[in-house]
C-alpha cells in the first residue's frame, strides 16, 4: 500500500516536491537557505484522527462541570476539529498551549463572536495571524479568556496565561505603531480584538483606549489605500464592519463626552454595497441603520436633554430637533423588513438566515425605543414605548433560544429588559441572556448583573442616564 506524500512540509520542500523532515525552526534540506524555510497555516481536509494523547490533553483542558447548554468547549469538539482544519506547524506556535488556544479560537471563540460572518473571513483572520505575532497573541488571549469564562476557571494559572498573551499582543502592537506595520489591516485588527476581549472581560477602562487606537489606525489604513474596497476584500470589509459595530454601540452607551467630536459614518463609504437592503453578516442588522444609530446617539447625547432627563426637569425639544426626530423615526420604521443576502443564505442555511431577519427587527425596534425614551422623552408606560418593547420581545421569540444569533442582540435585549415591568418579559430576557452567558460570553454576564441592579433600583430613568449618574458605563456588543 502506497503511503500518501505528506503535505505539511515547509514551503520550500513543498515547492520542490520533496520529502521534508519537519525539523524546526529550519528543516535539514533548508539549512543552507534558512530564510526560505517557512511553515505556513493551511486549511485542508484532514482524514486522520488525532492520537489518544491529544484527545486526553483536550479533555483535561476542558474538564469542568459545565451545563449542557455550554457545549462550546468539549473534548469531543476539540478532538473533531483537526478533521476540519489542519494547522501546519509554525515557529509562532511553538507550544502545545498556543496551538490548543488557536484551535479553540477557530472552533469555538470566532463562531460566537462572528456567528454569521463569511467563513473565509475567519480563515483569513487565523491565516494572517500566523505571519503577524501581535495579532496571533491577541487571538490567543481572546480564546484563553473565553475558555476561562466558559469553564469558570479563575485560577492564577489561567489568569497568568491570558495576561501573558495580552502583554505579548500589546508589546507587539506598540512596536508595529513605530514602523510600516502601522498601516496594515492586521494592526487595526489586533486593536479591535483586544478591545472586544476587554469588553467581554468587563475591563471598562482599558477597552476605551483600544477602541480609540483602532479608530486612528483604521483611519490611517483607509486613507493610505489608493482604491475603494471591493466586496472580494473579505478580510478588510469585515474589519470595517466589526469596527462600525463596536463604535456605534459605544456611542449609544453614552461613552463619548462630546457627541460631535467626529463623523461616525465616515467608514460607510468604504463598505461595498453598504446601503443595499440586506441584513449584515457581522452586526446582525442592515448597514442602512448605522447612520440612523449615529444620528440617534448624537440627539440623545445633547447636554441639555441629558441634564433634563437626569434631574426630572420639564424639557421641550426645539422645533427643528423635533422635526429631525420625527423624520428619523419614519426612516427607522421604513427599514423594518430586511432579508439576508444570497451569500449569507448559501453560507449558513435558512435557519440562521431566519434568525438574522429577526435580529434585524430587534435592532429596528430597539432603535425606536431609544428614540422614544431618550429623545422624545416618552414615559415608560406610553403606548409607543410598550409597542416597541413588545416588538422586540416578538423578534427575540422567533429566534431559537440557543442560536448563535442571540449573541448579536445584546443591546435590544438589554434595552427591552430595562424598560419593561412585565415579569414574563423579564424572565424571557433573563433566560436568553443566561444562555449566552453559559457559552462564555462575558459581556452578557456584566449586562445581566447591571440589568438586575437597574430593576432593584426602581429607577424611572432611561437605563443609560441612570448608569451615567452612577459613573457606570457598558458597551452592549
Amino acid at each position: 500500500m502506497t503511503v500518501p506524500r505528506r503535505r505539511d512540509g515547509c514551503s520550500e520542500c513543498r515547492r520542490k516536491k520533496v520529502k521534508c523532515d519537519l525539523r524546526k525552526p529550519v528543516c535539514t534540506r533548508c539549512t543552507r537557505f534558512p530564510k526560505e524555510c517557512r511553515y505556513d497555516l493551511n486549511f485542508i481536509n484532514e482524514q486522520q484522527r488525532q492520537s489518544r494523547h491529544e484527545y486526553d490533553s483536550a479533555e483535561q483542558h476542558c474538564r469542568s462541570p459545565i451545563r449542557p447548554a455550554a457545549r462550546a468547549c468539549s473534548a469531543e469538539s476539540l478532538w473533531s476539529l483537526p478533521r476540519q482544519l489542519h494547522l501546519n506547524p509554525s515557529p509562532l506556535l511553538s507550544t502545545k498551549e498556543s496551538l490548543f488556544f488557536l484551535r479553540l479560537f477557530a472552533a469555538e471563540t470566532a463562531p460566537l463572536l462572528f456567528p454569521a460572518a463569511p467563513k473565509l473571513f475567519v480563515r483569513q483572520l487565523i491565516s494572517r495571524s500566523l505571519h503577524t505575532p501581535h495579532l496571533l497573541h491577541a487571538l490567543l488571549a481572546a480564546a484563553g479568556s473565553h475558555h476561562s469564562r466558559l469553564i469558570g476557571d479563575t485560577t492564577t494559572k489561567s489568569k497568568t496565561i491570558i495576561l501573558k498573551f495580552t502583554n505579548y499582543a500589546m508589546s507587539g502592537l506598540r512596536t508595529a505603531l513605530c514602523g510600516k506595520e502601522m498601516l496594515k489591516a492586521e494592526t487595526t485588527m489586533t486593536a479591535l480584538t483586544l478591545c472586544t476581549n476587554d469588553i467581554c472581560n468587563g475591563n471598562k477602562d482599558i477597552w476605551r483606549a483600544h477602541l480609540s487606537g483602532a479608530t486612528r489606525l483604521l483611519t490611517g489604513f483607509l486613507d493610505h489605500k489608493t482604491k475603494t474596497l471591493h466586496a472580494a476584500d473579505i478580510f478588510i470589509v469585515c474589519l470595517v464592519k466589526w469596527f462600525a459595530t463596536l463604535d456605534v454601540m459605544a456611542n449609544l452607551a453614552g461613552v463619548y463626552a462630546n457627541p460631535t467630536d467626529r463623523n461616525r459614518c465616515w467608514y460607510l463609504d468604504e463598505i461595498p454595497d453598504a446601503r443595499i437592503g440586506y441584513v449584515d453578516d457581522i452586526s446582525g442588522y442592515s448597514p442602512e441603520l448605522i447612520p440612523m444609530l449615529a444620528q440617534l446617539g448624537k440627539l440623545a447625547g445633547r447636554q441639555a436633554l441629558h441634564v433634563a432627563v437626569e434631574q426630572g426637569m420639564q424639557f421641550t425639544l426645539p422645533k427643528h430637533l423635533l422635526a429631525d426626530a420625527q423624520e428619523l423615526e419614519a426612516s427607522i420604521v421604513s427599514l423594518t423588513d430586511r432579508t439576508v443576502s444570497d451569500a449569507t443564505l448559501e453560507n449558513h442555511g435558512s435557519g440562521l438566515a431566519n434568525d438574522l431577519q429577526n435580529t434585524h427587527r430587534a435592532f429596528v425596534h430597539a432603535t425606536l425605543l431609544h428614540l422614544h425614551r431618550r429623545v422624545l422623552l416618552l414615559p415608560r408606560d406610553h403606548n409607543q414605548v410598550r409597542e416597541d418593547i413588545v416588538s422586540i420581545i416578538n423578534a427575540i421569540q422567533h429566534i431559537d433560544p440557543f442560536s448563535p444569533a442571540n449573541v448579536l442582540i445584546l443591546w435590544p435585549m438589554f434595552s427591552a429588559g430595562c424598560e419593561t415591568n412585565n415579569t414574563s418579559e423579564r424572565d424571557l430576557i433573563q433566560n436568553r441572556m443566561a444562555n449566552m452567558q453559559s457559552l462564555g460570553m462575558g459581556n452578557y454576564t456584566r449586562a445581566r448583573e447591571l440589568m438586575r441592579t437597574f430593576w432593584i433600583s426602581g429607577s424611572s430613568l432611561p437605563w443609560d442616564v441612570h448608569f451615567a449618574a452612577l459613573g457606570l458605563h457598558l458597551v452592549l456588543f
